[in-house]
């Protein structure tokens, strides 16, 4: 990316100035940049620039990296899908909420620790099972697991496709509850995983990507965070 951008472009890349009208509210007096009033449209920011805009300071980032702990009811998608709301809907006072995307796409009926980006190359790197990057699931189940079963997930167990997972972890909490760490992120995987095994999901909830956690958020919560 460019190690400068044009004032209207960025508001209009936020959204909070349609493209047609950032003209004319920059030369309003209605931005500052580093609280200095900007009236020229075409002004170049520098990544690290804070813009003034309606009460709001939002700094001007090249890299977003954020948290979402998502609740039921939500898409893991940047857009409304089968009646269902996007997570974005649940990212109340986020600037850069249409800037960034998620990595994975998730169920809905479920709850989950989402990591958004705008680095593409990032989120290859987290979700590409050839860097080995750990996803944690609390995974309640329908019938109580058995030892053997719990080794069978260790090693592999082959998906209804014929896909052979990779060795997960396994930390049997209860009879019918689970821990499951995975470094893979196929379609429905846990779920699969357990189908393998003649169980079957009843709640799923990720706890852990790669080195981040739920722990300080509660559902609807964002957070930015550094890599």
């Amino acid at each position: 990316m460019s190690s400068m951008i044009r004032l209207d472009k960025y508001l209009a890349n936020l959204w909070l100035v349609p493209r047609r009208l950032a003209d004319r509210a920059v030369k309003s007096g209605a931005i500052l940049v580093n609280g200095q009033e900007i009236k020229k449209s075409d002004f170049k920011l520098a990544w690290g620039d804070v813009i003034t805009y309606e009460w709001q300071n939002i700094e001007v980032r090249e890299y977003i990296y954020m948290l979402l702990y998502k609740s039921a009811g939500y898409v893991s998608s940047d857009e409304d899908e089968f009646g269902y709301l996007s997570y974005k809907k649940q990212m109340f006072n986020c600037p850069y909420v249409n800037l960034v995307h998620v990595a994975w796409r998730l169920d809905q009926d479920t709850e989950w620790l989402l990591l958004l980006s705008n680095d593409g190359q990032f989120i290859h790197k987290v979700i590409s099972p050839k860097w080995e990057k750990e996803k944690e699931y609390e995974v309640h189940l329908e019938s109580a697991i058995s030892e053997e079963n719990c080794k069978q997930l260790e090693s592999w167990v082959t998906l209804d496709d014929g896909y052979f997972t990779l060795p997960a972890k396994v930390a049997k909490v209860e009879d019918k509850k689970i821990l499951l760490t995975i470094t893979e992120g196929k379609f429905h995987q846990v779920k699969r995983m357990l189908e393998a095994v003649w169980n079957k999901v009843i709640y799923l909830k990720r706890l852990r990507i790669w080195d981040w956690t739920l722990e300080g958020l509660e559902k609807w919560e964002w957070k930015m965070i550094e890599v």
